[in-house]
């Protein structure tokens, strides 16, 4: 049985002062050496690889904190035994606003959650973007102070065996430490554990240890080829490393489910060499992005964009795979646009890709003069005399309605789903719901960090059909089509269930037609059923 790299390295007792006077001893070394002549290293150019990597270094960040372990059983009228451990291991820049990929195993159950870059800055405040835990990737999220230079990425098929590449990471602390190897097989599967396991991976006798996990395995252009995950137990020189591709297509995933989720565009995308045929040759060398094919009833299709165009860049940022274009998309809305700069036949194209109707639109005017309207209000105001009156005394008032603007999104929310919702305020959440910031409901965990709250139902909508129905008071904070996790969308915004509404349709293809809506009811989460071919 191969396990993961071991993360933690115990800092107590004859341990930590054997640690210290190595580091003494290296710096008695060093210092010695300062007085050496060092003609020897100008005479002659440095090989090229020694740029490489050294640029290679700084899209490389450590990753530190500490994990405690109950050590002793907890008898009665005393504290548990805890023993804490210091946590390290390496990340890799996928976006110069801080968006960093490590292994997830990395950082599970760390405290005190610490970035540092290769500049030396320490960012204490680390979000947890998202994990799969199927793969063993985690997203992190930081703030630097600059732009962070993102690490540049190959792509699996051009891994060979036997060429030469080399691991950076932080073994047991020591900050961006270079090994040099070779690979030793580019598809070998590998079961890490019962829980889990790879159907390729590449192999290397590249030195890893606990401390290189969520390192880069770099070729000799300064590529990432894989991202450093496990080693096996004793041996020597046998290290694992996931697929750059595995690791592409799973990043893209997550940052778009977590911070791009409001883009849905309806394009596919193929990556081609810059230097093949009717291709635009790239200054660096850089991979060309090509549409694979657009949805026709997408955004995508609606700007104009056709299969076979070559995507140069969107919103002014260069993309030269579908993760780069996910991350031109972070932060945008319904109502934001992308500027898209393509080639097609050799001609320099752009195009405005709209996530939706709201795009550079007003919101429409709905007067509601009948009191049998579908329409989502029924009535702007009433005073609150009229309202205890009884329904016969109503009958012979005239009321005067008053006419509201309702948003787009609105309106397809009550029509599609039948209800009336207000987006929580920030915060609200983890104030409301102390007890649930992790919650497992059905077969899938969810970390909730807002939602909706619901003011009005329609009891012949959508969401109110059956024994159990949607009910004013409750919070929805999640929806979700299928049996895997790339099906469970995180709803925590009117903007998130418009989204969901306009693709109703797209929905109810999948499973039977069956979707579930995750809520929480006087403290307690649940999950729904919703027949998604009922008519509304």
């Amino acid at each position: 049985m191969t396990n993961l790299t071991a993360l933690l390295t115990k800092t107590k007792g004859l341990r930590a002062v054997l640690v210290a006077s190595a580091l003494c001893w290296g710096a008695a070394s060093f210092a010695a050496d300062a007085t050496a002549p060092q003609e020897r290293w100008t005479r002659q150019e440095r090989p090229r690889i020694v740029s490489i990597v050294r640029e290679a270094c700084e899209s490389v960040v450590s990753i530190q904190g500490e994990k405690q372990y109950d050590v002793g059983q907890k008898s009665y009228g005393q504290d548990a035994q805890y023993d804490v451990f210091n946590g390290m291991g390496t990340g890799v820049v996928l976006d110069e606003r801080g968006y960093i990929l490590t292994n997830y195993h990395v950082v599970k159950g760390l405290l005190k959650l610490e970035v540092v870059t290769s500049d030396g800055e320490r960012y204490r405040d680390v979000e947890l973007v998202r994990n799969d835990v199927s793969t063993d990737l985690a997203v992190l999220k930081i703030k630097p102070k600059k732009p962070l230079k993102k690490i540049r990425m190959g792509r699996t098929e051009r891994v060979m065996l036997a060429e030469e590449v080399y691991a950076i990471g932080n073994p047991f602390g020591y900050n961006c430490s270079i090994s040099r190897g070779v690979v030793s097989s580019v598809s070998r599967p590998l079961e890490v554990n019962e829980n889990l396991s790879y159907d390729s991976v590449i192999q290397t006798d590249a030195a890893i240890n606990p401390g290189n996990s969520g390192g880069p395995l770099i070729n000799i252009d300064g590529e990432m080829i894989g991202l450093n995950a496990a080693v096996r137990e004793e041996a020597e020189n046998i290290a694992f490393a996931i697929p750059v591709d595995v690791v592409a297509e799973v990043s893209e995933r997550m940052i778009r489910q977590s911070v791009a989720k409001m883009t849905h565009h309806g394009l596919k995308f193929r990556v081609v060499d810059s230097d093949m045929p009717d291709y635009p040759a790239d200054a660096n060398g850089e991979d060309c992005l090509v549409v694979d094919s657009v949805d026709p009833r997408s955004p995508a299709s609606d700007s104009g964009v056709r299969p076979g165009d070559v995507l140069l860049s969107s919103n002014g940022r260069p993309v030269h795979s579908s993760l780069d274009f996910t991350c031109s998309l972070i932060g945008l809305g319904l109502s934001d646009v992308a500027n898209l700069k393509f080639e097609r036949g050799g001609s320099a194209l752009s195009a405005t890709l709209a996530f939706s109707d709201l795009a550079g639109r007003e919101s429409t005017l709905v007067a509601d003069d009948d009191s049998s309207s579908d329409s989502l209000y029924q009535s702007a105001s009433v005073s609150e005399a009229f309202a205890d009156e009884s329904t016969e005394s109503r009958q012979d008032k005239p009321v005067k309605q008053a006419a509201r603007r309702v948003s787009t999104a609105e309106q397809c929310v009550w029509d599609k789903l039948g209800i009336e919702v207000e987006t929580a305020d920030p915060g609200e959440y983890a104030k409301r719901f102390p007890n649930l910031q992790a919650v497992a409901v059905g077969n899938f965990n969810f970390a909730p960090t807002g939602g909706v709250n619901v003011v009005k139902v329609d009891p012949n909508g959508l969401l109110a059909s059956g024994d159990v129905r949607l009910q004013e008071g409750d919070f929805i904070f999640g929806f979700g089509v299928g049996d895997d996790s790339d099906g469970q969308l995180s709803v925590t915004s009117l903007e998130n269930l418009y989204y969901i509404a306009k693709r109703l349709d797209e929905f109810a293809e999948v499973d039977s037609g069956r979707a579930r809506v995750y809520l929480i009811r006087k403290g307690t989460a649940y999950f729904m059923d919703v027949d998604l071919d009922k008519e509304p």
